[in-house]
């Protein structure tokens, strides 16, 4: 078993050419889980070395979650044969899931999409201080409409859970700029990949991109959908329906803490 585990450890991944331990991951982990011990307020702005650039976020805590979660389990992995897919990023946040794909692909092209404009901000600065290309980022909420909606945050400025919905997201409401994600398809031939992790909105766009058929243009989706949420009917199964029908399979990684508990399901669709 110890075998296994170095082994797991010291295994390289390939990001933007260079061969990148797992070792270095988990130190970098390390240095966080210490600093974020120490840490009392997260709406100041922190800076720490990632990757060979600089890193901006309101607090430890999140850098360590997304670094686990994005890069050592490797939720957002995809197979493309070709060099510069493109992939629309539904829910960037402060950009480390655009850091991931353009390491993995550095001739892609990325369309992202943050609604939540202190977390854009941060997004904004982020991306300019790795000097990545072909990136469009857009501080817009994704849904099944145009205009104006109403956006739920919590005090918390690095929250990851900004939300259309009150019940997920916040006591704070803010307006902010919402599209349909089938009319911002329309010049694009083809989706590689469609990374959706949107606090609860993944209904209403999936919809969307099924109803005006845009969907017929993606290969692949890999989306976190979100179940029982507090005061939402469950929609999991028709959710799933929606893409049987349109002629995918999938594949569900999840778990839960107890019965009746929120849930971060993550779906991986793909065409038969």
């Amino acid at each position: 078993m110890l075998r296994i585990f170095i082994s797991s450890v010291l295994t390289a991944v390939r990001y933007k050419g260079a061969l990148i331990s797992r070792f270095e991951l988990f130190k970098k982990l390390f240095v966080l889980g210490r600093l974020r011990k120490s840490e009392i307020a997260r709406d100041k702005e922190i800076i720490t070395s990632f990757l060979g650039s600089k890193f901006r976020a309101f607090s430890y805590h999140t850098l360590n979650y997304l670094i686990r979660e994005i890069f050592i389990n490797d939720e957002y992995k995809f197979n493309s044969s070709k060099s510069n897919p493109i992939i629309i990023d539904c829910g960037a946040n402060i950009g480390m899931s655009v850091l991931y794909f353009k390491r993995c692909f550095p001739q892609s092209t990325i369309i992202a999409f943050e609604p939540n404009p202190t977390t854009f901000d941060l997004l904004q600065k982020n991306i300019a201080s790795y000097e990545l290309s072909n990136v469009t980022l857009n501080n817009l909420a994704l849904s099944n409409s145009n205009g104006t909606i109403p956006f739920h945050i919590n005090a918390d400025k690095g929250t990851l859970t900004g939300s259309l919905q009150s019940n997920r997201g916040g006591e704070k409401i803010i307006e902010v700029q919402c599209a349909k994600l089938s009319d911002l398809l329309s010049e694009i031939i083809v989706v590689d990949l469609i990374k959706m992790d949107v606090e609860g909105a993944e209904q209403n766009i999936v919809e969307d991109l099924m109803q005006s058929g845009a969907i017929q243009k993606v290969k692949e989706l890999i989306i976190e959908f979100h179940h029982n949420i507090p005061g939402e009917n469950n929609s999991f199964s028709h959710f799933i329906r929606m893409f049987e029908q349109s002629g995918f399979d999938y594949s569900i990684r999840t778990d839960f803490t107890s019965l009746g508990a929120m849930q971060d399901i993550v779906l991986h669709f793909y065409r038969k």
